[in-house]
């Protein structure tokens, strides 16, 4: 366990690190909406309402459109930043992304709102994640499928050191060097997430975990991380 008291990394990000972030979201992007399909089976389907929480520079909506390109994707972000460069990308890549500036924990959406909703390695950023499955809650529609996932704060310390060495050497000239550290130290464990869902009463959603990763999901997704 590479830290047991959470120590959280905030939600505010500084330029530099945002254009890092850009570039590993760039880098990864495509394969990251391969998995979403994977994990996710038929649940996009054709006029499907997607919503993107924590969307970043929009890489992975982006990516998803090619996949899914009768499914109509929205993506929400609170920095600026973030979301001029995913509508930068979207023009670029002649794909329509709808986006908006908002915080996960406050979203500004109507209830019922999506058939689908994902979010990629945001959560850790959100001290209050009750907050944020409360809205997910609201907006997402009955039967709506969900995908958030992040990091986990009780990864093996083995495992947690083998990656945060990689990530270092990879941006060993960057200030974001210490980028995957600040993650996983301000990321949840799953038992605390369970521990949330069951204090709140959000019955639809529940907590699976592998070695590396947390994933909240809806309890028609039965499929294991």
């Amino acid at each position: 366990m590479p830290c047991k008291p959470r120590q959280p990394e905030g939600a505010a990000v500084d330029e530099q690190s945002l254009r890092l972030f850009a570039k590993v979201a760039g880098w990864g992007g495509r394969a990251a909406a391969m998995r979403v399909k994977r994990i996710l089976g038929e649940g996009i389907m054709p006029g499907a309402k997607v919503l993107d929480i924590g969307t970043g520079p929009g890489a992975i909506p982006l990516n998803l459109q090619r996949l899914h390109p009768e499914a109509c994707f929205s993506g929400c972000d609170i920095s600026y930043g973030m979301l001029r460069m995913a509508c930068a990308a979207s023009k670029k890549k002649h794909v329509q992304l709808l986006l908006a500036a908002g915080d996960g924990q406050q979203l500004p959406y109507k209830d019922n709102a999506f058939d689908v909703i994902i979010s990629l390695f945001a959560l850790h950023h959100m001290d209050r994640p009750e907050d944020l499955l409360h809205e997910v809650d609201r907006v997402l529609k009955p039967g709506g499928r969900l995908l958030l996932m992040d990091f986990r704060r009780d990864m093996p310390r083995g495992l947690f050191m083998l990656v945060n060495s990689l990530w270092q050497l990879v941006f060993f000239f960057s200030s974001g060097r210490k980028g995957f550290c600040l993650s996983v130290r301000s990321a949840w464990q799953p038992n605390e997430i369970a521990d949330i869902l069951s204090r709140y009463g959000l019955k639809r959603f529940q907590v699976h975990a592998n070695p590396m990763e947390l994933w909240i999901i809806n309890k028609r997704n039965q499929q294991s991380p």
